[in-house]
């Protein structure tokens, strides 16, 4: 059997380079060509812990524990948070190995300290170097301690439900919107106050028919000019409509700002649901959403991987950031509402 190149093992690796300093960056384009030629026959010549460790050492990382060597790649504790069977592709044969038979062998190993590292410990230089060195049944009892009693999860049963905000609403409920359309739109707003002045401009310059987008694209006067993106993204429904009066411009407002009042009040609403169960929250979802767009998106995001099957019977009580707002303006306009104050 040939050999295989540098070329196909970058290939087959390359969902596990990292771009940093660290593990993630042992096999890139600059590791040494000797690497390369002794993975490229692993087929033929399995790598034992003590080559695997020259490897990493002539790649300039640390080497790890015969410990580490036997739990990344030579076992497959049911003791562990998930089935690592299922980390890629896996062979039941590895585990009767003293040592890594093929590059799949390799790749398994290594993704399963990439799981364990996003979900345990943040990052993975910062996991491959608090479990490198340690025996293997230190690792074992460390990895089992992060799980879960599913069965106990499941019994709290569900959490009040929150109040529904219609998906191309959401971006409503941002402190961009807040703060353009204020907490009375039906009596004052700066949005309005802009839209209505600029619209007079453009009258008097001779375009007695110009878009929304035009008004508040165009030249602002200070301090309004500052805020033009805010008023953008806060009138995004109605940009691209006409407008050809005052009570154009009125009735287009009001249409959004109702939307704007109920979505608001929801998640002013839902903002206390999630504090109400804060001792008890499973997952807080962090995001930046610049555009109606991001707030869609995210929507469906919470919705696909909370409402898929096998998450959906343990009634997991995360945060949507698309659902919830707090009051006040006391930090700098964002678009990413939480429920502990406008910015995360």
């Amino acid at each position: 059997m040939a050999s295989a190149t540098k070329s196909e093992i970058l290939e087959r690796f390359s969902e596990l380079s990292v771009p940093i300093e660290g593990i993630g960056s042992w096999l890139t384009e600059g590791t040494d060509d000797d690497i390369f030629a002794r993975l490229g026959r692993i087929d033929e010549e399995p790598l034992t812990a003590v080559q695997l460790n020259q490897l990493l050492v002539l790649g300039h990382e640390a080497p790890v524990s015969d410990g580490y060597f036997r739990y990344y790649w030579l076992s497959a504790r049911d003791s562990h948070p998930y089935d690592v069977r299922a980390a890629g592709l896996f062979d039941e044969k590895w585990l009767s190995s003293d040592a890594i038979t093929s590059l799949e062998h390799l790749k398994w190993g290594l993704t399963r300290l990439y799981f364990d590292a996003l979900l345990f410990y943040g990052s993975i230089r910062t996991a491959f170097r608090k479990l490198r060195d340690l025996p293997y049944e230190e690792l074992d009892q460390l990895l089992a301690a992060r799980r879960f009693d599913t069965d106990a999860i499941k019994r709290r049963g569900p959490p009040l439900p929150l109040k529904p905000i219609a998906k191309d609403n959401r971006y409503l409920i941002s402190e961009m919107a807040c703060k353009s359309y204020g907490e009375m739109p039906s009596s004052e707003s700066d949005l309005r106050k802009v839209m209505v002045g600029a619209f007079r401009a453009h009258a008097e310059a001779g375009n007695p028919r110009p878009t929304i987008r035009q008004l508040l694209e165009g030249d602002l006067p200070e301090p309004s000019r500052a805020r033009q993106q805010e008023f953008i993204f806060s009138a995004e429904e109605v940009l691209d409509e006409v407008v050809e009066s005052q009570a154009d411009i009125d009735a287009k407002f009001e249409r959004v700002a109702a939307k704007f009042s109920d979505a608001r009040q929801k998640a002013l609403d839902n903002t206390r649901y999630y504090l109400s169960m804060v001792n008890d929250l499973d997952v807080y979802v962090a995001t930046s959403m610049r555009d109606r767009s991001d707030f869609r998106m995210m929507a469906d995001i919470c919705e696909t991987i909370f409402g898929e099957g096998r998450l959906k019977a343990l009634n997991l009580r995360y945060f949507d950031p698309t659902l919830s707002a707090a009051g006040g303006h006391e930090c700098e306009p964002s678009d990413t509402p939480g429920p502990f104050g406008e910015l995360l």
